[in-house]
């Protein structure tokens, strides 16, 4: 029994490991580097911080950090600036819409696809230059 928990608790620190070196490469792709970028037009709305959080998107993520009395929009700019509400905010979104991911990649692959193309990104090809991107950094995850 003992072994069997020393085996789970590796695989639980393995698993963590590689889920932030996928932060990590999403990080330095979304923000040239992992920098609190500020807040400017991107495509279709506006982005802000360290992973180019929309407004949209804090809201899907459960708007974390969010201050009694703010507007969504005083706490997605301050969270998005923020690295560990931004990774707060990423994993709740990526554990909301994971399910949306039918077919059978790993788990970085679905968070950089649901991240980039939102809760369909997985069947979506525009996320495939993104991913390679990722996947790159991520030495192939």
């Amino acid at each position: 029994m003992k072994a069997f928990i020393a085996i789970f608790a590796i695989l639980i620190v393995s698993i963590k490991a590689d889920e932030q070196s996928c932060l990590d490469c999403i990080c330095k792709h979304e923000s040239f580097g992992c920098r609190p970028l500020p807040c400017k037009w991107d495509d279709d709305a506006v982005s802000c911080g360290y992973f180019q959080i929309k407004h949209v998107y804090y809201l899907d993520c459960g708007t974390p950090g969010l201050r009694s009395g703010e507007s969504t929009e005083e706490g997605w700019k301050r969270c998005a600036l923020d690295y560990s509400c931004s990774v707060q905010c990423i994993r709740a979104y990526i554990n909301r819409y994971a399910g949306q991911c039918n077919r059978p990649i790993s788990a970085c692959e679905k968070m950089a696809r649901l991240h980039n193309g939102g809760p369909n990104g997985c069947s979506l090809p525009r996320t495939d230059i993104y991913w390679n991107a990722v996947k790159q950094c991520a030495g192939g995850k």
